[in-house]
């Protein structure tokens, strides 16, 4: 058995993400605004797992939303942010009537740890740590920050998605509720790519997601080793909202 569908979403706005600091591991909550985008993007997850699919183009059983009645599974990262933004999920989803189980909190599914940077914007950082900036901007990995490395956190993420999905029935979509770097190294990993490698993918704005759906046939490709092909990335209710 697996998940019918994979969504990968990213919690609502915090006032850290307002102001461009690099949050990880600190555990700020989510602020009015990320509350509202979290009950919006529900309403719209409730839509495309429950209803008919009205796609515009070619329609596969790959790219169809799920129209099944097995619910949904939600699992989260244990950091505030990402509790709440699940228990709204949650919330929605039973108003609208469709079957819901969770929040289930993984500590594989937390942020990626950014060591001496947490806590500060850009600015900051070029200003106090130079040497550790310029590493990180030419790079994208920070020894000297602590940061944690690209390729750890991805397999995490991908060895707990991958987890939570195998332990779902046929009939349901599991809903993932992480943070914003974590979601992008973990989509990489369950492609089956190394994102130590591999940066072709922005990360997710705040209550958006991307969504997996199984490889239909198994071929020699990279997907086909994690059994999972992206179907869609970075969308969400709506767009003029603060950007990853």
């Amino acid at each position: 058995m697996t998940a019918s569908r994979i969504v990968l979403l990213r919690h609502g706005q915090t006032d850290f993400n307002l102001q461009r600091r690099f949050q990880g591991h600190i555990d700020k909550p989510l602020n009015e605004a990320g509350r509202s985008q979290a009950a919006g993007a529900a309403g719209v997850l409730v839509s495309r797992l429950c209803e008919p699919s009205a796609e515009v183009g070619i329609v596969t059983a790959e790219t169809m939303p799920v129209d099944d009645n097995g619910g949904v599974r939600i699992i989260c990262s244990p950091l505030g942010r990402a509790c709440e933004t699940a228990r709204i999920l949650l919330r929605v989803f039973d108003i609208a009537g469709y079957p819901a189980e969770g929040p289930f909190a993984d500590e594989r599914l937390t942020e990626r740890f950014y060591g001496t940077f947490e806590g500060k914007t850009y600015e900051e950082i070029a200003r106090d740590q130079p040497e550790a900036y310029a590493q990180y901007r030419a790079e994208g990995e920070c020894e000297i920050a602590e940061v944690e490395r690209s390729e750890a956190v991805g397999a995490r993420f991908r060895d707990a998605v991958l987890e939570a999905a195998a332990g779902c029935r046929s009939d349901q979509s599991l809903i993932v509720v992480s943070h914003g770097s974590a979601i992008a190294r973990g989509v990489v990993s369950l492609l089956g790519l190394d994102p130590a490698d591999f940066n072709g993918l922005r990360g997710v704005d705040n209550c958006h997601w991307s969504e997996l759906v199984p490889v239909g046939v198994s071929t020699a490709k990279s997907a086909a080793r994690t059994g999972w092909r992206l179907a869609s990335h970075n969308i969400g209710a709506r767009e003029d909202i603060l950007g990853a």
